[in-house]
């Protein structure tokens, strides 16, 4: 079977992997499969950025920022910090001659300044461009949403979508790797067995098949092996005593490449 094709390709390692353009990684995943994933994945790395925008403690923690000595104008117990004992305090500071710009901050009882009172001198911490995004520079209670572990959402997304390719991609580097630096033999069809993948509802995902054949190697004993191929019409055409193209090396024999899945 394509023994014209078969003919052009080098007999001795190094070969150049262009011999079979279907050991490109283009082909392993096909531009459509990645949509959906490419989707979520989006989606989700939007959220973080989003939530820095608008929460003003991730602004501060994240944007440039300057400081301030402020006031304290008022204190009201507050039940907050789990529902125990709160100051809830009112602030009032300059950022620049003749501007006052106020501001809110909920203490806790372990907080240092719990015990400050109106009229005391504080510390404010303001937004560079925009001092209405403030709070205390320390000791307040800090409301603002694990930023951290929001920004590691994308990765439990592509963690979530890995089965569907991470099988494809590993198969494929290992047939470059053995095509590239391995030997070439002729063998024959054994049988052809489908491989289950990952799927996502409404989306059928990659399919392959495994395709054990028998081959002799090079000075040594016929043996049996198993290889990947992801070509559905090969699978098909596949049948037991059908001759095939094999790349195969000494340290694992047992898996080989075959080669008629990457003719295209």
């Amino acid at each position: 079977m394509f023994e014209e094709q078969f003919a052009q390709v080098p007999s001795h390692p190094p070969r150049p992997l262009d011999a079979l353009p279907g050991l490109r990684f283009s082909k392993a995943i096909s531009r459509s499969a990645l949509l959906l994933p490419l989707v979520f994945v989006g989606f989700f790395i939007l959220i973080p950025f989003s939530i820095a925008v608008s929460d003003p403690t991730m602004r501060l923690a994240l944007g440039p920022t300057r400081t301030a000595q402020g006031k304290v104008l008022s204190v009201v117990n507050v039940s907050a910090c789990r529902r125990e004992g709160a100051h809830r305090i009112a602030y009032a500071f300059s950022p620049e001659p003749g501007r006052e710009v106020r501001g809110t901050a909920t203490l806790c009882e372990e907080s240092p300044y719990y015990s400050i009172g109106a009229g005391d001198s504080i510390e404010v911490e303001y937004a560079t461009g925009n001092p209405a995004i403030n709070a205390m520079r320390s000791g307040a209670r800090d409301d603002s949403p694990p930023f951290f572990l929001i920004f590691l959402m994308p990765l439990f997304i592509l963690a979530m979508f890995s089965p569907m390719f991470v099988p494809q991609i590993r198969e494929l580097l290992r047939a470059r790797r053995l095509f590239r630096k391995g030997n070439l033999s002729v063998g024959t069809v054994v049988f052809v067995k489908r491989r289950t993948s990952a799927a996502w509802p409404g989306w059928p995902g990659n399919s392959s098949a495994d395709v054990y054949v028998k081959y002799c190697p090079a000075g040594g004993e016929s043996r049996e092996a198993t290889a990947w191929c992801p070509n559905d019409w090969l699978v098909y055409n596949l049948v037991p005593g059908a001759t095939v193209h094999l790349a195969y090396t000494e340290g694992k024999p047992d898996r080989v490449a075959l080669l008629e899945a990457f003719l295209r």
